[in-house]
C-alpha cells in the first residue's frame, strides 16, 4: 500500500535525486516557477520533499512550504508529479495532518485545472490570471 513519506531534509541527496525530474516537470508543465529556486529551498531545508512509497518503488513526489502570509502560516504545495496521480492523491491527508501540527491555517495549491477534479474537498478561491 502507497504512503507519504516526509524526507529529513539531512538525508535529502539520494531522494532529490529520483524525486527531481517529476518535480522539474509539473513545475514546467504548469508554469510554476523556477525549478532551481524549489530545487535550492529542497535541498537547504526550506522546503520539504514528500516521496509516495510503495516498497520498493517510488510513485511520486511532492514539496511544500510554510509561507507566512497577512499574519498566518500557509502550507503551499509548490509542484507535485509522479507516475497515477489519480491512485494516491488521497495521500494529501498526511501532509495536511502536517500542515496543521505546524499551526497552519491553510492549505494552498498552485497547479493546473486537472487539480480542481481530483481534490473535490478542496475550492477554488482564486484564478491566477496572467
Amino acid at each position: 500500500m502507497a504512503e507519504a513519506v516526509c524526507i529529513d531534509p539531512k538525508q535529502i541527496g539520494p531522494f532529490w535525486e529520483r524525486a527531481a525530474p517529476w518535480i522539474k516537470q509539473a513545475m514546467e508543465r504548469g508554469d510554476l516557477g523556477t525549478f532551481t529556486d524549489v530545487e535550492q529551498d529542497v535541498l537547504n531545508g526550506g522546503a520539504l520533499l514528500w516521496l509516495v512509497w510503495e516498497d520498493p518503488i517510488v510513485l511520486g513526489a511532492t514539496v511544500t512550504q510554510i509561507i507566512t502570509q497577512d499574519e498566518r502560516k500557509i502550507c503551499m504545495i509548490v509542484a507535485c508529479g509522479g507516475e497515477d496521480a489519480q491512485a494516491w492523491v488521497h495521500l494529501i491527508g498526511k501532509i495536511e495532518a502536517y500542515a496543521k501540527a505546524e499551526g497552519c491555517e491553510l492549505m494552498r495549491i498552485v497547479g493546473r485545472k486537472g487539480w480542481i477534479h481530483m481534490l473535490p474537498e478542496y475550492r477554488q478561491s482564486r484564478v491566477i490570471l496572467e
